[in-house]
């Protein structure tokens, strides 16, 4: 008998079988993971075309009539529960005998006897490919089931990812610049155009093992395309061909037998496969570092992830600028001093060296050492004379001795840490310095160290785990924690306070003629983001500067932010003669740039710095490569018909108000207008959720100026530097980061955008006097506040928190969400923005693609912060923190992130440096993406031009308020109507 002949089986009674596809929890299981499927008698009896009663289920018909049912589409087919990745035909049919026949031309699957069959197949489960007769129903009236396991079979060609990013040039006409063409790999050194011969180049030599070790493994297929990069020349005619930077992508498939041997190469080489951006074979996607089980037959087809991810985000790499800040440079070749044996953590070359330049600077002044240094003695006859080797000037009484420097490494370079080992330097020694007489103030062997609110705990963290338990001792004067007395310092080796703190100190010992902090001179004194007191005439840097102690060091990554300027203000405080006179500074070196002599001003500038000033590039440690990109968006149509809308009404209503020649008439409307570009910048971030009350009639001339002072100051503010027309100090969003206190004092500020810091407004107030402009009737003033939390604020009010219903994301967090998600399994990734709604759509959107995240901005209670950063950290399911800049720009750590995203441009690229800086820095050990998103044909672009145009050495340096105003509400008007 033929072991597949059923037919002496009994006939079957009329009946219907479900046939539901379980998995091992009882919930519907995805294709293609393996199923059984129960075959079980349905009672009562379905009508012959009914559907089956479960929507889950998978029923099919017997009819002891006929062989098999007829036509095919009535047999059962699956339902959603089994068409998940892929289209999948298959159906079981059962005929007169109960044989059971399963078709499955798309998907070869194995199948065996789940119970219940009269399996007469061997034992070895049966691979089938069409239609197979598999066995019969052992009796009809009872349960039975087989399991079906689909499979590929290991000599199967699948794409295993994408090598991004290969560092190459390419000999090309400048036509071809921009473009992106198909190569092919002579060697692993060089490639040839696909189409143009004439097209050839090579490859970095740091790609040749990896590259030649594909080329050796004949069985894999390598597609390769080669992007050009634009020169930054336009010197050449357009036919004439150079060398022009590329990258290369090399799209790698092969068959799935090499799949765990293709994931090791490429982990040695510490190199992330990327998802393929063009389908050269419709293939199964097999990435060996994304798989999360051991189921190949879960990869989704090429075409399908070609076809999502191009549509979503396309990157393009940014143009590596260079810092113009590296002109402070030191070239000059530092030994390493051996490691204070009081430090626990392990000090890095550059720290090391660092640590020799500091202990020869608190040295004094070598006076014709083999080190640079400003002064230098002259013997001649019988008079000595003292050398300015700055401004090559000399006088006959020796310069007043000086002991200290500035610290001007970039952010990301473990100045913290530098700073503490100094201090392990001299742990416990109590030798009083040479020069002291009985008229010197008490010394104190404990060295100050003034920083930021924010940043205090971070101190207390850096000393705690770095120096060897019990072998420093410190604490805080701060608050409700102040050393009152003169022995409150005996046993201390570090004091902590913060910039308002010293302040507020110092106004009381003016007032009372005495105060600890200022009634003894310490050992030294370390200012950290001393830029802080960049504005030499406000309180607080007078306050500063008054502190005494015999070492004093000023420690930032930015020493110039506005004007040369800036850093004579710290040349004041660490009283480095003769530039401690902030004049002295202005007639050698700042009035070189103001009447042209460039050269000589940097070379006196470079000279200034090798002797007081230590900043190296961040080339100078081994970091991990760091890529920036940018991401352009397109809004959606609904998205560009709002934008269009608000900016051609904007343009309209600038356009009337400046054919009015008064300032007075135009300083409501340049308010509005204020209004409209955060509105158009916000329409950028939050599409169709974007509602504002302006919504109803925009740019209205009457309106409450308190009720819009705080919104027009957080522009202006974040637009650039607001100077005080009392002090004509100025006020940087940078320092506004830094300041967390609760300062009662609050700045005001005009319907004209005069302003008047803090400080000055107290002093206003005391006086009796107010502010005022030179307008008749004078205009509105109003008090507004410099916190980080009011930063975030929007004037826009939503009708609701963003959310994925109705109008769905918005086409920049879309982009957003598929980025993060194309990340490999591991990879924790930080999202900036200004606007805490811009975090409320991303949250939303992370919510929906189910991506665990964590949030910290201005509204997180200060005793909860760290919680939310330790969980972001060291909780492997969060692959995500939500950032706003005001909070996370500066004082954090967060290397365990390697990926970031800034969700709009910034007028202020320092700004968006620091905050990028978080995670490119010591202790980083992944390579670290950066991404900047913006809407394409927008105000946001630019936005990104203002910010190339403050990347340039000169028009920094030279640019200077000069005790002037910031722009008029007319001029500033002018100026941004230009940018539209």
């Amino acid at each position: 008998m033929d072991p597949l002949d059923c037919s002496q089986q009994p006939p079957a009674k009329r009946q219907r079988l479900d046939i539901t596809s379980t998995s091992s929890e009882g919930e519907p299981s995805r294709y293609p993971t393996p199923h059984t499927y129960e075959l079980a008698p349905l009672s009562p009896p379905y009508p012959y075309n009914s559907n089956p009663p479960n929507p889950g289920a998978l029923g099919f018909h017997t009819d002891p009539n006929s062989s098999w049912y007829n036509p095919p589409t009535q047999s059962w087919r699956p339902g959603p529960a089994l068409d998940y990745h892929h289209n999948v035909s298959a159906w079981v049919s059962c005929n007169a005998t109960n044989t059971i026949q399963y078709s499955y031309p798309a998907q070869p699957c194995r199948v065996s006897n789940g119970g219940g069959l009269n399996y007469q197949q061997p034992s070895v489960p049966l691979l089938i490919e069409r239609t197979t007769t598999i066995g019969c129903l052992q009796d009809p009236t009872t349960l039975g089931a087989i399991i079906l396991n689909p499979v590929i079979e290991q000599s199967e060609l699948v794409c295993f990812g994408l090598v991004p990013d290969i560092s190459g040039r390419c000999c090309c006409p400048k036509s071809f610049e921009g473009q992106s063409f198909s190569v092919d790999l002579n060697s692993s050194e060089s490639f040839i155009s696909k189409d143009s011969p004439a097209i050839r180049g090579r490859i970095d030599t740091e790609y040749g093992q990896m590259i030649q070790g594909l080329l050796d493994e004949s069985t894999l297929e390598l597609f390769v395309t080669c992007a050009l990069e634009p020169l930054n020349t336009d010197q050449r005619a357009p036919h004439i061909s150079a060398q022009s930077p590329c990258t290369l992508g090399i799209t790698v498939y092969g068959p799935l037998e090499l799949l765990e041997e293709i994931g090791s190469w490429f982990q040695e080489y510490d190199i992330f496969l990327q998802d393929p951006r063009v389908c050269h074979r419709d293939t199964k996607y097999c990435n060996p570092q994304r798989l999360s089980s051991e189921d190949p037959t879960s990869c989704p087809l090429v075409s399908s992830v070609v076809s999502h991810s191009t549509a979503l985000i396309n990157l393009h790499e940014l143009v590596d600028w260079p810092d113009w800040l590296d002109v402070l440079s030191c070239e000059q070749q530092l030994e390493e001093t051996p490691q204070p044996a009081a430090l626990q953590a392990a000090l890095h070359r550059h720290q090391k060296q660092a640590l020799t330049f500091m202990i020869r600077r608190e040295r004094g002044w070598t006076f014709g050492g083999t080190a640079p240094d400003i002064w230098e003695v002259l013997e001649h006859s019988t008079r000595t004379f003292f050398i300015n080797r700055i401004s090559e000037t000399h006088q006959g009484n020796a310069p007043p001795q000086f002991h200290g420097g500035i610290i001007a490494d970039p952010m990301g370079l473990g100045k913290t840490l530098t700073m503490i080992a100094l201090i392990a330097t001299d742990l416990g020694s109590m030798n009083i310095p040479q020069g002291m007489d009985e008229q010197d103030k008490p010394y104190v062997k404990a060295t100050l160290i003034v920083i930021p609110q924010p940043l205090l705990g971070t101190w207390e963290q850096q000393l705690s785990e770095h120096v060897v338990h019990g072998a420093l001792r410190y604490r805080r004067h701060h608050n409700k924690t102040r050393l009152m007395e003169l022995q409150d310092f005996n046993d201390l080796d570090v004091v902590l306070t913060t910039y308002h703190t010293a302040a507020a100190d110092w106004k009381t010992s003016k007032a009372r003629g005495n105060h600890v902090l200022f009634d003894v001179r310490w050992r030294r004194i370390i200012l950290d983001e001393a830029h802080v007191i960049r504005n030499g005439k406000s309180r607080m840097s007078r306050a500063l500067c008054d502190l005494d102690a015999v070492s004093r060091w000023a420690v930032t990554g930015t020493p110039i932010q506005n004007t040369l300027g800036d850093l004579a203000s710290l040349l004041k405080f660490i009283r480095a003669h003769p530039y401690n006179d902030t004049k002295r500074f202005e007639d050698d070196i700042s009035r070189l740039w103001k009447s042209g002599e460039d050269e000589e001003a940097v070379k006196r500038l470079k000279r200034l710095s090798a002797c007081l000033i230590l900043r190296r590039s961040k080339g100078t440690i081994n970091l991990p490569p760091r890529r920036d990109m940018k991401c352009p968006v397109d809004f959606n149509r609904a998205e560009r018909a709002l934008y269009d809308a608000i900016r051609e009404q904007t343009i309209t209503k600038l356009d009337e108000a400046l054919l009015h020649d008064s300032e007075v008439s135009t300083s409501g409307v340049y308010v509005n207008f204020l209004q409209q570009i955060e509105s158009m910048r916000l329409v950028c971030d939050l599409g169709l959720h974007y509602h504002t009350r302006h919504d109803q009639g925009s740019m209205q001339k009457t309106f409450d100026w308190a009720s819009v002072a705080q919104q027009t100051f957080n522009s202006q503010r974040e637009m650039g530097a607001i100077v005080c027309s009392q002090c004509h100090g100025t006020l940087e969003l940078t320092d506004d980061f830094l300041d967390d206190s609760m300062s009662q004092d609050s700045p005001q500020f005009s319907r004209c955008l005069k302003f008047a810091c803090a400080e000055c407004s107290q002093n206003l107030s005391r006086s009796g006097h107010r502010l005022v402009c030179s307008h008749n009737p004078s205009c509105p003033v109003a008090p507004v506040s410099i916190s980080n939390s009011q930063f975030e604020e929007t004037s826009t009010q939503l009708r609701q928190r963003p959310t994925t219903s109705a109008v769905g994301l918005p086409s920049k967090v879309e982009a957003l969400i598929a980025d993060v998600k194309a990340q490999p399994p591991g990879v924790k990734s930080i999202v900036f923005s200004t606007w805490r709604l811009t975090l409320d759509a991303v949250e939303a959107g992370l919510n929906q693609a189910s991506i665990p995240s964590v949030r910290f901005d201005g509204k997180v209670p200060q005793t909860q912060r760290q919680s939310v950063i330790d969980s972001f950290k060291k909780d492997p399911s969060i692959s995500v923190i939500l950032l706003t800049l005001s909070c996370g720009a500066v004082g954090l750590t967060l290397t365990e992130a390697s990926r970031a995203y800034l969700m709009e441009p910034h007028w202020n690229p320092t700004i968006e440096e620091q905050a990028l800086a978080r995670i490119h820095r010591i202790g980083q050990k992944h390579e670290v993406t950066t991404i900047r998103f913006y809407i394409r044909d927008s105000f946001e672009e630019r936005v990104m031009e203002v910010q190339e145009s403050k990347k340039n050495l000169a028009g920094v340096l030279l640019s200077g308020h000069d005790g002037g105003q910031s722009d008029d509400s007319l001029g500033a008007l002018q100026r941004l109507r230009s940018l539209l």
